[in-house]
């Protein structure tokens, strides 16, 4: 027999990869969906399953390689140079001309600014430090907006070849059928945004997911188009043309109780939910857990330990996860019922270019881990009348306090 879920994923960078595992047991029993909700590299993977990619067809775009390295290093790319506005009019410029040099006249410093920049754009260390001042990330994204737009146009979906990269997504809930939720972060009004067919109906699927993966000072903000129409929630409608949007995981990584809330306001945003009288029958969130061990082969023991990614990545990463584990922590441990925890220790947020058999125990322990859980939610006895109005209760507390941020 079918069963069908509300499924939460967190973001993980280069460790969404686990997901593949977790997927591969949804699909061994049956389990399908219903609404669908994604950060960062949870976002991905929400967007692959909304247009019917499975496992057999997420594998090979893990395994895709390019001069014999997996295709996600590309994703880490070294940005282009300052566009000519940017070299005159960006902060670097302004940080420059407010030094005065005492008795160098003024057009002589202005050559020394130039050349300084020139320098810069030059080499791909100068160009990353100037793309972090001016755009607000060390790395360009434009490789993994190209392999996304690819992705949603390859294959076929329900017999009929897919086409959905240069959709919206309201005309991408019309052709799927498909209740998907992206989670990102307004950082000009610092805002959770939840980017779904009722809430910005007319902003593209691929930037969507674009703007959701957009880790804070790694990748580039991406400023909202006038093109891409308003955002509404609730009795808000928003104007969010100019703004500067990120990654969700800025505000929250794991808004699971989004989808546990039974509030009619937070259900005119998310869609209506399962009408089940335990959350743990209706919601399954896939969490990346770093605190437990992955089973690692002997041959990659002796890897375990090395430190991947920049020292800067990893601290950007940690302020971002010291910003939202309060929040997030209280709301998990509240439905850990829900929560399928994937073991991800030891691997990194941007190790893209790990190795095959290190991807692999990755993806196997995230198997396990979610064949556990089924087997263990089986048993669980149900909630009395008194702990599932409490458990609607808590979800509906904190999923409104997200809409409202």
């Amino acid at each position: 027999m079918t069963t069908q879920y509300d499924l939460v994923f967190e973001g993980g960078g280069a460790k969404g990869m686990a997901f593949v595992g977790a997927l591969q047991v949804l699909e061994e029993n049956d389990i399908t969906f219903d609404r669908l909700l994604g950060t960062s590299a949870g976002a991905i993977t929400a967007t692959f399953l909304a247009a019917g990619y499975d496992r057999a067809e997420i594998m090979p775009a893990l395994n895709e390689k390019v001069d014999g390295k997996p295709i996600f290093t590309t994703f880490m790319e070294t940005p282009p140079p300052l566009t000519p506005d940017e070299v005159e009019h960006g902060a670097f410029a302004s940080l420059l001309q407010s030094i005065d040099i005492p008795r160098v006249p003024e057009f002589v410093e202005k050559k020394l600014d130039k050349l300084i920049i020139d320098g810069l754009q030059g080499k791909p260390e100068g160009r990353q430090l100037l793309s972090f001042v001016e755009r607000g990330g060390l790395f360009a994204a434009d490789n993994f907006l190209a392999w996304l737009r690819r992705k949603l146009d390859a294959g076929e979906y329900d017999g009929q070849p897919r086409q959905f990269s240069g959709m919206t997504m309201q005309q991408f809930h019309d052709a799927t059928s498909v209740d998907l939720t992206l989670v990102a972060a307004d950082v000009s009004d610092s805002r959770l945004l939840f980017l779904n067919h009722r809430t910005a109906p007319d902003c593209p699927l691929a930037y969507a997911v674009r703007m959701s993966m957009s880790v804070p000072l790694v990748w580039p903000e991406v400023i909202w188009q006038e093109g891409w129409g308003q955002y509404k929630v609730g009795d808000k409608i928003i104007d969010l043309k100019g703004h500067a949007i990120v990654d969700g995981g800025l505000l929250s990584n794991f808004p699971i109780e989004l989808l546990i809330s039974d509030d009619p306001h937070v259900q005119a945003v998310m869609g209506p939910r399962q009408p089940a009288a335990n959350p743990k029958d209706s919601v399954l969130g896939f969490l990346i857990d770093e605190s437990l061990p992955v089973p690692t082969p002997r041959s990659l023991a002796s890897l375990a330990k090395i430190v991947t990614g920049s020292q800067t990545v990893r601290r950007i990463k940690g302020l971002i996860d010291a910003a939202t584990q309060a929040h997030d922590k209280m709301v998990i441990e509240a439905f850990e019922d829900c929560v399928v925890r994937l073991p991800a220790r030891d691997y990194g947020t941007v190790e893209f270019d790990m190795s095959d058999e290190k991807r692999d125990a990755l993806i196997d322990a995230a198997y396990q881990a979610t064949a556990e859980h089924l087997h263990n939610s089986q048993s669980d006895r149900s909630l009395t009348p008194s702990e599932r109005t409490d458990s609607f209760d808590l979800a509906n507390k904190h999923a409104l306090g997200l809409l409202e941020q």
